[in-house]
């Protein structure tokens, strides 16, 4: 097999304009050929049988592969109490401060690099993240971090790692942190992430699977999240810069009875939330290269004293910035 792959690599070196710039670009266009050529076999028995070609999509088997990311997470909240029931303080103070809408953004950058493939088809990531911004509002005015607190957050992330093994469709199996005091504050961005996993089986344009993902409610470290059905519709392939682009849609509700103390109220609210968004899958390299979603909540708490209602919507985006 190694001989035979020689010889289709000289084959199309040969063909490579003799120039400087073909030493950069041949080695890459002879290797998205080579990956593609089954893909392109498939297709045209699909084609000849009338049949939709179906992908099977996994995340890259190439050791050393390193991809870079920008996470652009924003949530919004507002909240109204009416009634002359008594309030905590707490709850007061609370409701008080989403009575004139909070607005919170976060934004990280991190690059993900493949160490190891085992038999099974485990992936091992490494994860390292090289910035960090935040900025918060309450009706207009911006929330002040405390001095020196952003930068204690940046040199944290800069100095920690994590060793992150996930199935070949990316769901995560098994999370090492080097530094636990980045632990907590992580998982924030991996709940606000794409809620996007690959099918477990070959799919075709039309088909759909279905995964579980958690949002967080609300912008602190120890805010509570909630759990979402969701939905994947492959619904158009694309031709990117570098092969073809799978475009996933992703649709999920959630309607719960639940206590939020976890986000302030300490009472029980009616919550329901849908989820809509699209990712964007390379399926020549084996990664995701960028995608959105858009989160719209609505709860309310009502009893014969007070009636609470919450309303809020978040935006997430994914952006691939560079790739080897």
């Amino acid at each position: 097999m190694a001989g035979a792959a020689g010889s289709q690599v000289e084959h199309l070196s040969f063909w490579a304009p003799k120039s400087g710039w073909s030493a950069v670009f041949a080695p890459n266009m002879i290797r998205s050929l080579l990956v593609a050529l089954p893909q392109l076999a498939f297709l045209a028995t699909a084609l000849a049988t009338g049949q939709e070609p179906a992908y099977r999509l996994h995340l890259t088997e190439e050791v050393g592969q390193i991809s870079s990311y920008r996470l652009v997470f924003d949530l919004e909240m507002r909240a109204e109490y009416t009634g002359g029931g008594e309030l905590s303080s707490a709850t007061r103070q609370f409701m008080a401060a989403l009575s004139e809408g909070m607005r919170v953004r976060t934004a990280v950058e991190y690059d993900e690099r493949l160490v190891a493939v085992e038999e099974d088809g485990v992936r091992t990531f490494d994860v390292r993240w090289h910035d960090y911004k935040f900025q918060g509002l309450i009706g207009g005015e911006e929330i002040p971090e405390p001095p020196g607190r952003a930068e204690a957050t940046r040199d944290l992330l800069a100095a920690s790692a994590a060793r992150v093994k996930t199935t070949p469709s990316g769901r995560t199996i098994e999370v090492e942190y080097s530094n636990p005091q980045v632990e907590t504050f992580v998982r924030q961005f991996e709940q606000a992430g794409m809620p996007t996993y690959l099918p477990e089986t070959a799919v075709a344009v039309g088909d759909s699977w279905t995964s579980r993902a958690s949002f967080p409610l609300g912008a602190g470290a120890g805010a509570g999240t909630m759990e979402l059905d969701l939905v994947h519709t492959f619904t158009e392939l694309r031709q990117g810069p570098d092969g073809p682009i799978v475009v996933i849609e992703i649709a999920g509700s959630y309607s719960q009875l639940q206590g939020l103390e976890d986000v302030g109220i300490g009472a029980p609210l009616h919550m329901d939330a849908r989820l809509t968004g699209v990712s964007l899958f390379d399926i020549t390299w084996g990664r995701f290269v960028g995608g959105d979603f858009q989160l719209d909540m609505f709860a309310l708490s009502a009893s014969e004293e007070v009636e609470i209602q919450l309303t809020g919507h978040a935006n997430g985006k994914l952006e691939l910035l560079s790739g080897s």
